[in-house]
């Protein structure tokens, strides 16, 4: 009976980023089923904490002292639009959008949360807002977006999220005032025990992946 492998990500690099080629090769890797959860940061960290998983990968730093935290890659949130609209956006442009916007307890909302106080911008800069809950809803509700050149509607997301759709000019990509959003990914596992040589594998693989 094969082993299973259980990997605990959050939602953006479950759905958006991981499947594919690296879940696969993963699999390949360890001659492993593996078994991915999809979950919210904080549920992520507490699953590799009472080893329900083996490894987790999350897009905010809960921090918790009886984890290993390794960066994996750098991600750029950007606008994601229908058209292309203005490569860096000023406040002007963006007043006159629409924004589908993360649900408040998201990290990815958290996180433009505390860019936008260090731009002095804030959600009731838009048009209007409408919340989405995931990313992956929030990219098909642009993709359907209907054609509105007065009031476009936009999001926030990872770039690494729409590449595909990038290189297709199915969607584009701006910036807010020439500002980059970075945030990082980290790969979590318990520090109570030696970590097995598959685990650091995969984890090579990962950071040798980006």
């Amino acid at each position: 009976m094969r082993k299973i492998f259980r990997l605990g990500t959050s939602p953006t690099i479950g759905t958006l980023i991981l499947p594919g080629e690296p879940l696969t090769n993963i699999g390949e890797r360890l001659d492993a089923l593996i078994k991915l959860s999809i979950e919210p940061c904080d549920k992520i960290v507490a699953g590799v904490k009472n080893k329900t998983y083996d490894l987790g990968l999350i897009e905010s730093p809960v921090f918790d002292d009886a984890l290993v935290y390794k960066e994996w890659m750098e991600d750029e949130l950007v606008v994601c639009s229908l058209k292309q609209l203005s490569k860096n956006m000023n406040e002007e442009e963006l007043s006159r959008c629409t924004l589908l916007c993360r649900n408040t307890h998201s990290p990815t909302r958290m996180f433009i949360n505390d860019f936008f106080d260090k731009m002095d911008l804030s959600y009731e800069t838009f048009y209007s807002l409408s919340e989405i809950d995931n990313a992956s809803a929030a990219i098909q509700g642009i993709k359907w977006s209907k054609p509105n050149s007065e009031h476009p509607t936009i999001t926030i997301v990872s770039q690494l999220a729409i590449e595909d759709e990038l290189k297709k000019d199915q969607l584009h990509s701006s910036r807010i005032k020439d500002k980059a959003m970075i945030r990082k990914f980290y790969l979590i596992y318990d520090k109570s025990v030696d970590t097995p040589s598959y685990i650091e594998d995969i984890i090579a693989y990962l950071q040798a992946w980006e």
